[in-house]
């Protein structure tokens, strides 16, 4: 890192954004677009961890944004078909995020799902006040399969619609460390007792499915039979507006 970025971590309070990717590059590129259009505009730091080979997070580069600080990682220990790395490349960012003393909140932002414009700006907002905040009801869409799944989850959120205060970083770390897949039921269950604001109403995000590249470990992955047919996108256009053609040619 260069000197300008180290006088950042000294100087302004920022908001961290953690991507674990790799062999995904379709998704980092559609996430890279999605976080360009944030509306948010106060200082951010975007651990991106790509663990696999070839590196397909090239398409971030360092002069992303204006007040982006990009941070990328590439563990030693690369992904291979089968392995599931979540929870290491999770503690990987984690374990950087400790050289930053100006971390208010941290919110986790996975490469294959849809963020509006307004996610991190509306997050931050509503953490305000809370410990972790929440997007709960979840709406998974499988592009393929152009279907798309309500999950009625109301006690917490899935971990792509999540954020928290730098305050309880010590519960996530605790909940990547059992080691399991689900590491967003370890976290509520971690924090149980703490202020939560989970809410729904018009989605925020979006969990996308059936993108091409590594596969997907989420719950979402395996609703096909669930799903409701929306042969021409009318659901998705609902959802996300205009947005829905960087996924209608999939």
């Amino acid at each position: 890192m260069g000197k300008e970025f180290s006088l950042v971590r000294k100087l302004n309070d920022m908001i961290a954004l953690i991507t674990p990717t790799g062999a995904r590059p379709k998704q980092i590129e559609l996430c890279s677009k999605f976080m360009k259009h944030q509306d948010y505009d106060g200082e951010v730091l975007w651990i991106i961890v790509d663990d696999a080979l070839p590196i397909s997070s090239n398409c971030i580069p360092d002069d992303f944004r204006e007040d982006w600080h990009i941070l990328k990682l590439y563990p030693e220990k690369k992904w291979k078909l089968g392995a599931n790395t979540q929870c290491n490349n999770l503690l990987l960012a984690c374990d950087e995020l400790k050289g930053f003393r100006n971390i208010q909140s941290v919110f986790m932002i996975e490469d294959d799902d849809y963020y509006s414009p307004r996610y991190l700006s509306e997050m931050v907002k509503k953490l305000e006040g809370y410990d972790v905040v929440g997007e709960c009801n979840t709406v998974y869409y499988n592009v393929v399969y152009r279907g798309w799944f309500q999950n009625y989850n109301i006690r917490h959120a899935s971990l792509f619609q999540c954020g928290f205060s730098i305050d309880v970083i010590q519960d996530f770390i605790y909940s990547c460390k059992l080691r399991r897949t689900f590491i967003d039921m370890n976290f509520f269950r971690a924090v149980k007792g703490r202020k939560i604001n989970l809410f729904n109403g018009t989605p925020l995000s979006v969990g996308i499915k059936g993108l091409p590249g590594r596969d997907g470990i989420g719950i979402g992955h395996r609703m096909e039979l669930k799903m409701v047919y929306d042969p021409y996108f009318e659901r998705l256009k609902e959802l996300i507006g205009d947005d829905y053609l960087y996924y209608a040619n999939i």
